[in-house]
């Protein structure tokens, strides 16, 4: 299986486990952290912003960003929301590289896309 890199910067939420970002950067990633460019305890609208004004794929555990009706996936240029716990880590961990390994930045633009243990979702883009 070829390697499909998403390309581009992806903005790592302060929720998201040092674990996650070791594994990720291990695998060649671009990771910035939220707290290497603002104070991270920052409302959720800013830090979407500020990932949509970086072109940022926009990486989180944080179950608000979960929200289309809040955060339009046309507003923004994609999240990838995390449901992980230290029991469910390796597993998501596991389907979060697939992912990044099979979807092209452009498949992830505007969308949000939801990884748990087994899968993860890639939701319909709104009609605005």
């Amino acid at each position: 299986c070829r390697r499909r890199d998403p390309g581009g910067m992806i903005l790592a939420d302060h929720c998201v486990f040092g674990t996650t970002l070791r594994l990720l950067r291990s695998r060649g990633f671009a990771i910035t952290q939220l707290r290497e460019l603002i104070r991270p305890n920052i409302p959720d609208h800013q830090v979407l912003q500020l990932a949509t004004q970086g072109d940022f794929l926009l990486l989180t555990n944080d179950k608000g960003f979960g929200s289309i009706l809040t955060y339009p996936p046309e507003e923004h240029q994609g999240i990838v929301l995390l449901r992980i716990d230290a029991e469910t880590e390796s597993d998501v961990h596991r389907v979060l590289l697939r992912l990044l390994e099979e979807r092209t930045r452009e498949e992830l633009r505007h969308r949000l896309v939801v990884v748990d243990r087994r899968k993860y979702r890639i939701m319909p883009k709104g009609n605005g």
